[in-house]
């Protein structure tokens, strides 16, 4: 008996190079403007609220029109979306030093220019995904490689961005570092715009698509499960994130260089995982894909909590985020594939936006939780939480199999 042969890989396909070519340039713009835009408030007004008040800004739309923005992702198509969020962008970005300069950027406007680009957001995110899907077809295996080195490309530019920015800012200033963002999204346009368009779906859109699209992600098993776990590890893992620095300062003398040592880990732990998904996902089902993923990372998480040594430690974390991979890329990939091409664009952004929700109120939650508890006490709770989505996923992947 002959094994069918693996699906290509997304490299090979010129459209997907140009997409993760795009996606990699404007991340980095992204990841500079994070440092940079922060600083220049602070630096400005002398105010961490108003630089808090920034980041809120710019993040509740996102959550708050997710919907409305699968509509205009249905109608316009991803490729036009992300173009023309890549050109607002680039134009809203450029205007904060334009505007400064010339003595015409009060708080309040600054404030008008973030909530528009978190506007662009809210559509331009899950519009990414589904552009992945129109450069790669149908097949789950080959998406879920690209959703995973689609995360890889991101996954770096967090680390190059900010400290390309960090190198900026001390020559050139922070709000000149903004041009440079401005400037990613112009090349991303300029990368994306050759790409074929899609024709347009026949049937009309309305909010009734929305409905529709939540109602068909709450009955499918498959991507209720999927996505259900996914957002347990969402709102698990900003605990942990949040947990390192407590860490450092608890059980490691409030040693800096632990604490740089363990975001490392995290960092370089998603990058491999992100690595391996794309190389083994078109030969694994995607349901058993993440539970092998759910149990590696509830498994790792597990040896957290206890007092080691730091380098242990950052190999706990490091196991534990390339692990993870395993499970968000195939449930993009479910989530992007999986509903009736007409609906596509409707539930990816109910996913999207319960993350957007999720991840603020976990980093919130944890902050509390570390202020009453030990963080031991903290980190087992979390990797009894992990144990159970986990279970989720085993038994969605026994199902499947049957």
């Amino acid at each position: 008996m002959t094994t069918a042969p693996a699906p290509p890989s997304p490299l090979r396909s010129r459209q997907f190079r140009r997409v993760i070519v795009a996606e990699f340039v404007s991340s980095v713009g992204t990841q500079m403007t994070t440092l940079a835009l922060p600083w220049f408030v602070l630096m400005t007004s002398g105010s961490p609220a108003r630089m808090g008040l920034v980041f809120v800004i710019q993040i509740l739309p996102v959550p708050l029109l997710a919907m409305p923005a699968g509509l205009l992702v249905a109608r316009w198509g991803a490729r036009r979306v992300t173009v023309v969020g890549d050109v607002v962008n680039a134009v809203l970005l450029a205007a904060v030093p334009t505007l400064y300069q010339a003595d015409l950027l009060p708080f309040w406007a600054l404030l008008v220019i973030v909530a528009l680009v978190g506007c662009v957001a809210s559509a331009y995110l899950s519009a990414q995904r589904m552009l992945l899907a129109d450069a790669l077809g149908p097949d789950e295996g080959v998406v879920t490689a690209g959703n995973a080195l689609f995360e890889t490309a991101t996954s770096s530019a967090r680390l190059f961005g900010p400290a390309i920015a960090g190198f900026l800012i001390a020559q050139v200033g922070a709000l000149n570092v903004l041009w440079a963002d401005a400037a990613s999204f112009a090349l991303s346009a300029a990368l994306l715009t050759g790409l074929p368009r899609r024709t347009a779906a026949p049937e009309p859109l309305s909010a009734n698509n929305m409905a529709e699209g939540v109602r068909h992600l709450l009955r499918d098993p498959v991507l209720r499960t999927m996505s259900l776990a996914a957002l347990g590890y969402g709102t698990l893992m900003p605990v942990v994130l949040l947990a390192l620095p407590v860490m450092a300062d608890s059980r490691y003398d409030a040693d800096p260089h632990v604490a740089g040592l363990l975001l490392a880990a995290w960092g370089g732990g998603t990058a491999v995982g992100t690595l391996v998904v794309a190389r083994l996902a078109r030969r694994i089902p995607p349901t058993r894909f993440a539970a092998c993923g759910g149990i590696g990372t509830a498994v790792a998480l597990w040896f957290l909590p206890w007092d080691q040594p730091a380098a242990t430690a950052a190999l706990a974390v490091g196991t534990a985020c390339m692990f993870l991979p395993a499970v968000t890329a195939p449930a993009v990939a479910l989530l992007t594939l999986r509903p009736p091409e007409h609906l596509r664009p409707h539930v990816l952004p109910v996913f999207g936006a319960a993350v957007f929700v999720a991840s603020p109120v976990a980093y919130g939650t944890a902050g509390i939780l570390f202020e009453h508890l030990a963080v031991r006490t903290v980190l087992m709770a979390v990797a009894a939480g992990a144990g159970l989505c986990a279970l989720v996923l085993v038994r969605l992947a026994g199902r499947a199999r049957n």
